[in-house]
């Protein structure tokens, strides 16, 4: 591997540094002669290559200061173990038990030193970098790893008392995963091994912003993500060398992986926009040089871009944050705008085609307006109201997509209300000159076209397709049919409903073939204890808070013990150590009667060999200085590793082992205490999304409810467009229960999503309905007619653009696409299918007034005069 360097710093200069438990050591890497070891152990764990140093070059540690104080004070030094008689000969043939006991027992003889000397000595302790690995074993020595064996790897695993990295105990055996053992217990094999490493962030450093939908697993400056970057390649280049599978996961890699499927799909988003941006040329006008709409189809999706970026900028300036969950909003402003757009140019097409067939283009275009506006309006209004609502959410990014998709759905609707009209003013006028329609200069010769067709009809087709639909509706063999599928598949979605996981699973967001992916199933497979890391910080401490302490960290403890009811993995706290070292003074914690006493020995403890690696769990009022009663606390950290029935465990297990923590916490009556992990963002919003989801859900359905009735004015008729959208979102939220997916922030927010776009195909058909004469079976057919096609054609668009999403690997356009193609389905189900048969059965019928006037202008291919429709 290639030495680490980043802005002129080594990994030594950005790892957190713990000292080592010796106050006599000197660090093999600055003896010229080579390194040596504390002990004869030896192995050939990995194949590397001899002329390299790798990143363990950078270690070079300088302790002259230390020597010359040392060699000051040899007398002293050789009093305190003059002891031990025994010769280097002799030493070498100890077992691991023997030098465990005189390592204690030299580490207790330091008691007989005077003051001065040992805070001389002690202030001075040498500091190595905080990791985790089997290689400490031989303290990363490059030389000796390369002529271990097989044989002394596993005799020096299970010899191994003293960890020669750190001076202290050892525990090798958490960084195996896979044991195999021999009828003794001894460790035989094992097939995996983790190795870890722990950098440190400085006071005052810059801290990156890595993004994402709040996942970051721990905070980061730049040097900390440059070498994170350099981990990860370097991994990389050894992954697969020699069979041996290097997987690695550092805080920035989530994020990384995430974006970086978003961003590597994008061009799928882009092919899907073409496939409807083709689609929607061949369904507004016809086939052929004149009548082609193709700039005002490009015009209509370019509204809906528009729209995006001014939502954009605006919820920016509104001090929203982006999130991976805005990547959905394109999708969001197409399935709408392009709705619209086909609204209007049904609308037109109806009027166009009405006894106003020579009215002035003026006259018109505001008669579209007239109908075709109004049906846009209830359903942008509708949706805008919806999104609105959903943003008095407690969820920040669930509140920063309803701002942006209200935003975002108010300012298409103006420009396709606005803008694309008027383009549709200029596109008419061409076809009325007999312009081309790709080369508006080029006069061409209308004639040529087809005279009998009528003019400027886009779909006569589709039009005759629900022409013949229309006597199905009115079918009493469709009608049961019909009633007895949306009865299906209401209960297939109760059923699916109410078996819905709730579950947050990181690895779903990663895609299967990510160096993280294959971590957390190794992680899963072979260390499946190793849970996520939490911080437990207290605020300002003082002698009276030590009970506190002494219930929290039993508490915790007991959590940790192996059984079913287990919680947590392992407790790393400065308080039971500092009761050790009270124990070895004979001492207890309840002895110590006032403030200054507890201040002395906690300085004590935090300068001596064992325990000085703690002064890292603490931040102090002022500087720690040996000999002296510590500086008032102003706050401490422990840390918490989780330990439940896996690596990733479901809500039943970690939403209670939250809780539980935090309950113990609470124990403590401390000022101020709390327990925090980048992890509890996610589990702590599985605690509320159902409450969040059904809350938004409710108020999209009142925006639906409120604005229907306003708007349609007829009650019957906005609870029938109200059973369609709840029809659709139960049979929606079933479906994916059957189709994979869980309920978590990005279904959530997907299924407020389509609250928003469902409406729409139930609300233009009731509208049209209302506007109609006669009958209500004819109003029926008038309404499937005249606004039958531009539902469909707004349906398939929204499908075509999703259609290239399932071959995504971002998990966030999979479960989009899931969710917005079921939305589709049930939606166009329940407005073309179910609704048209309850108008039928179900509709009040109505007086109508012949007069000169109407609003109901886009049904005028069925009736010879206006009707004034007075409800």
């Amino acid at each position: 591997m290639v030495q680490f360097r980043t802005n002129g710093k080594s990994f030594r200069d950005i790892c957190l540094l713990v000292p080592v438990q010796d106050l006599f050591f000197i660090d093999p890497e600055r003896i010229d002669s080579g390194a040596t070891t504390l002990s004869p152990l030896s192995t050939t764990l990995f194949q590397v290559d001899d002329s390299d140093d790798g990143i363990w070059g950078d270690y070079d540690y300088s302790e002259d200061d230390y020597e010359d104080y040392a060699s000051d004070n040899t007398t002293i030094i050789d009093d305190v173990f003059s002891s031990s008689n025994e010769t280097d000969e002799d030493q070498d043939q100890d077992t691991e038990e023997d030098k465990l006991k005189r390592f204690k027992e030299g580490k207790e003889s330091l008691k007989d030193l005077p003051p001065d000397v040992y805070c001389g000595l002690v202030t001075r302790l040498a500091q190595r970098c905080y990791e985790g690995s089997i290689l400490e074993l031989w303290e990363y020595d490059w030389q000796t790893i390369k002529d271990l064996t097989q044989r002394d790897i596993i005799e020096d695993l299970n010899r191994a008392k003293i960890n020669p990295w750190s001076r202290g105990e050892a525990d090798f055996e958490q960084y195996l995963g896979g044991i195999k053992r021999n009828e003794s217990g001894a460790i035989i094999s094992a097939e995996a091994t983790w190795v870890q490493y722990f950098n440190r962030v400085p006071e005052g450093a810059d801290l990156v912003v890595q993004g994402g939908i709040g996942l970051e697993f721990e905070k980061s400056d730049i040097d900390s993500l440059n070498w994170e970057e350099h981990l990860i390649k370097v991994t990389g280049q050894l992954d697969g060398v020699n069979g041996t599978n290097v997987v690695s996961h550092t805080s920035r890699s989530f994020n990384d992986i995430s974006f970086e499927a978003v961003y590597f799909d994008i061009y799928k988003m882009g092919l899907g926009y073409i496939i409807m941006f083709f689609y929607t040329v061949f369904m507004l006008g016809r086939i052929n040089w004149l009548e082609s709409r193709l700039y005002l189809s490009g015009v209509g999706i370019f509204s809906c871009i528009l729209g995006l970026g001014a939502a954009f900028g605006i919820s920016f300036l509104l001090g929203f944050e982006y999130n991976q969950t805005h990547h959905m909003l394109p999708f969001i402003a197409i399935g709408i705008g392009i709705d619209d757009v086909f609204v209007i140019m049904e609308t037109w097409y109806n009027v166009h085609n009405s006894r106003f067939r020579t009215a002035s283009l003026e006259e018109k275009i505001g008669r579209t307006l007239q109908t075709a506006g109004a049906s846009v309006t209830v359903t942008s209004v509708t949706d805008v109201l919806a999104f609105s609502l959903g943003a008095f959410t407690i969820m920040p990014g669930l509140q920063a997509f309803c701002v942006s998709a209200a935003i975002c759905i108010a300012c298409v609707f103006l420009l396709q209300v606005s803008w694309f009209v008027a383009w549709l003013s200029l596109d008419q006028r061409r076809i009325q000159q007999g312009r081309h329609a790709i080369l508006p200069c080029i006069k061409i010769d209308a004639t040529n076209y087809d005279a009998n067709a009528e003019e400027g009809e886009a779909d006569p087709w589709l039009k005759k397709i629900f022409s013949f639909y229309t006597q199905l509706v009115n079918s009493r063999l469709f009608q049961a049919l019909a009633l007895v599928i949306t009865l299906s598949l209401l209960g297939f979605g109760i059923y699916g409903s109410i078996n819905i996981q709730q579950r947050f699973d990181p690895s779903r967001l990663l895609p299967g073939g990510s160096y993280l992916r294959r971590w957390l199933n190794f992680q899963k497979e072979y260390f499946p204890l190793f849970g996520f890391g939490a911080k437990v910080y207290t605020g300002e401490l003082d002698y009276l808070d030590m009970a506190g302490l002494n219930t929290m960290n039993a508490q915790m403890e007991e959590i940790a013990q192996p059984g079913p009811n287990r919680i947590l993995r392992v407790v790393e706290s400065w308080w039971p150590e500092f009761k050790n070292f009270l124990n070895q003074h004979n001492k207890t914690w309840e002895e110590i009667e006032n403030q200054n006493d507890f201040q002395t020995e906690l300085s004590d403890f935090l300068y001596s060999v064992d325990y000085a690696r703690y002064q890292h769990n603490f931040k102090f009022d002022g500087q720690l200085v040996c000999g002296e009663p510590a500086p008032k606390i102003l706050a401490t950290r422990d840390r918490i590793w989780y330990g439940m029935s896996s690596s990733l465990p479901p809500p039943s297990e970690y939403l209670p082992a939250i809780s539980r923590v935090d309950d113990i916490v609470d124990s403590g009556n401390f000022t101020q205490a709390f327990a925090i992990s980048p992890i509890y963002q996610a589990w702590e919003t599985d605690a509320i999304i159902a409450t969040e989801l059904g809350r938004n859900l409710s108020l999209a359905l009142l925006a639906v409810a409120l604005v229907s009735l306003v708007f349609l004015a007829n009650f019957l008729i906005c609870m029938l467009v109200m059973a369609c959208v709840l029809l659709t979102l139960v049979d929606l939220v079933g479906a994916l229960h059957f189709w994979g997916i869980t309920i978590d922030v990005l279904s959530c927010i997907n299924i407020v999503m389509s609250a928003g776009l469902c409406v729409d195909y139930s609300v233009h058909l009731a509208h049209a309905f209302i506007t109609a004469s006669g009958t209500r079976r004819e109003r029926v057919n008038k309404a499937l007619v005249s606004l039958g096609p531009a539902i469909l054609n707004g349906g398939t668009t929204t499908f075509l653009a999703l259609i290239v999403l399932p071959f995504s690997q971002s998990h966030v356009f999979i479960t989009f696409f899931k969710v917005f193609c079921l939305t589709v389905v049930f939606g166009l189900f329940h407005g073309l299918v179910f609704l048209p048969v309850s108008l039928v059965l179900l509709a009040p019928e109505k007086k109508t007034r012949e007069t000169n006037t109407s609003t109901s202008v886009n049904n005028e291919a069925f009736q010879s005069d206006f009707v004034d429709v007075r409800l």
